[in-house]
């Protein structure tokens, strides 16, 4: 595991980010994180009073949002931005209290709940990035780092449309980097993203922690994860993915070129 003193001459000085789900967990360790580094953090989140008091509590900002909602990004973006870094990390899971429900996967599924966790998980990072882009571009640079999960790696059983958002969103940044690298006179816009293991976060729900230990695995704190976020910002993996599992050095996978046919 890399320790914060690694990187005691990493700075976000006069750098301007905004992070989604910023009320709590990752988020909230991630605004405080970039904030400590010199970042002028805009915290957005559904979460009202927890965003608020998160941006209270680093000096920042707030801004309420719906990350799947395209008109609030504009709103937010001409109020705030435009914005050198962007942490897009709102997500949702269909079954936040864990264990899996006993029965056929996604046999009790919901309209309702399907296309709200598709609104948080995917078009969110889409309209976030689309959204934070147009800046970025006119600047000639900008940051981009996306809240996937091991389960955008691999099959998550016990909630497989969740698995379903995170493989999109790797495959979004991943194909993100790879447009990007296509443009040689464009911005120098990094894209990457990270894939946390089991973290402190409120996807971790009543009877989860049993759960977790019940497989052998850990639960995170949310800061380490955090500072994952800062290290992929000050390294600029364009499209690469974090593996970040408890105990061990983050893993860095890059993103695979083209195959030519």
């Amino acid at each position: 595991m890399f320790a914060v003193s690694d990187f005691s001459d990493m700075t976000f000085a006069e750098r301007k980010a905004i992070v989604t789900g910023g009320a709590s967990g990752i988020g909230k360790a991630t605004a405080l994180r970039l904030a400590e580094l010199g970042a002028d953090v805009v915290v957005s989140d559904i979460d009202e009073p927890g965003g608020a008091h998160v941006a209270e509590q680093i000096g920042g900002r707030f801004a309420m949002l719906d990350v799947g909602d395209p008109e609030a990004w504009d709103r937010v973006v001409a109020a705030f931005g435009p914005f050198d870094m962007a942490f897009l990390n709102a997500g949702i899971a269909t079954n936040p209290g864990l264990p899996p429900a006993p029965g056929v996967p996604i046999a009790d599924l919901t309209d309702e709940a399907y296309r709200r966790i598709m609104g948080v998980n995917v078009d969110g990072v889409v309209y976030g990035t689309r959204a934070v882009l147009a800046g970025m571009t006119d600047q000639g640079a900008g940051d981009i780092v996306v809240t996937a999960s091991m389960a955008g790696l691999g099959p998550i059983a016990m909630d497989p449309v969740y698995g379903l958002t995170k493989h999109a969103v790797v495959g979004f940044v991943r194909s993100m980097a790879a447009a990007l690298d296509q443009l040689p006179d464009g911005p120098d816009v990094c894209i990457s993203a990270i894939c946390p293991g089991f973290t402190d976060t409120n996807i971790i729900g009543d009877g989860a922690r049993e759960f977790v230990a019940e497989l052998g695995l850990e639960i995170m704190p949310a800061d380490r994860v955090a500072q994952v976020v800062a290290r992929t910002i000050a390294e600029r993996p364009q499209g690469g993915q974090w593996v970040i599992w408890p105990g061990t050095e983050p893993r860095l996978y890059e993103w695979n070129p083209p195959i030519e046919v």
